[in-house]
């Protein structure tokens, strides 16, 4: 009843916020929201977690810079936030805030009829990949951790099925079993591989060790499966640069264990040479490390 009662007052706080970001519209709920999670964010007892990653992330950094980053980890978490509100008017406006870059060997991949999978991270808005992705297939699926508020799971399962992706699958075995009907039925797939797995594998990132996702190399590899990771990285004004990277295949010799561990860590290795290039953008906030 308590927990009932908590996920309800979270819900009607959130909507609030939610019908002001709609009334804004999209390009000002971003920058409001941006200014204001700058004020509020390191106040939370999450902004622990991300100055402690960011100071061993970056050991060159001093204190200043290590400060100046996390502000602006969340002045984006801030912007997202607004842009989620919106995301059905960033879709419909995607052909001049969304620049694709890229595209043209993984059309020839994905011409091949063995399926994709694209897999990025929590940077930037993470939700534009999804909705880049449509240039390829108009039935992509999304791949997604369940909310913990089941009456945030409803909405945000509405805005993602209207606005970025039209078939959504909850990471799991159920979920897994999903992914591969689709995979092989020519079609793709779109995860955010960034994330602690506790039944994952422990492998380098960022230099330590981090409980690592290997369902989805296990899958690339037993069905060869061609991988593309997609980086998104923010511009001005809800604008945003989607870069496809080259298509690659997952490991297969004979020693299948380490196939999947060493297609892992390049998920991981590539992941991490984005988040160099923009270490404000990613989510610091995840307890990737413990």
């Amino acid at each position: 009843m308590l927990k009932t009662s908590r996920h309800v007052i979270e819900f009607i706080s959130g909507m609030a916020f939610i019908t002001l970001s709609r009334r804004m519209g999209l390009e000002r709920s971003s920058q409001f929201f941006g200014n204001l999670f700058t004020k509020i964010g390191p106040r939370f007892p999450q902004n622990k977690i991300a100055v402690r990653n960011l100071t061993a992330a970056f050991p060159e950094a001093d204190e200043a810079e290590i400060k100046s980053l996390n502000i602006e980890m969340w002045h984006n978490l801030g912007m997202f936030f607004g842009e989620f509100s919106n995301l059905d008017r960033l879709r419909a406006e995607a052909d001049t805030r969304i620049n694709i870059s890229g595209w043209d060997l993984t059309q020839k991949t994905f011409d091949e009829g063995r399926g994709l999978i694209f897999f990025s991270g929590h940077m930037g808005n993470w939700e534009v990949m999804a909705a880049a992705t449509q240039i390829f297939d108009k039935d992509v699926m999304g791949v997604y951790r369940k909310a913990n508020n089941p009456f945030f799971e409803k909405w945000i399962t509405k805005i993602r099925n209207k606005s970025t992706v039209t078939k959504l699958v909850q990471k799991g075995a159920d979920g897994a079993k999903n992914i591969i009907k689709t995979l092989k039925a020519g079609n793709t797939v779109c995860v955010l591989n960034d994330q602690k797995m506790n039944d994952g594998a422990e492998l380098k990132f960022f230099n330590r060790r981090a409980m690592t996702a290997t369902a989805i190399p296990k899958i690339a590899r037993k069905f060869n499966i061609p991988m593309v990771f997609v980086s998104v990285q923010r511009r001005a004004n809800s604008h945003f640069d989607v870069v496809f990277h080259p298509p690659f295949l997952p490991e297969t010799t004979e020693d299948a264990h380490q196939d999947i561990l060493n297609t892992a860590q390049k998920m991981n290795d590539i992941l991490e040479e984005a988040i160099r290039q923009q270490p404000a953008h990613w989510l610091w906030l995840h307890n990737r490390w413990k």
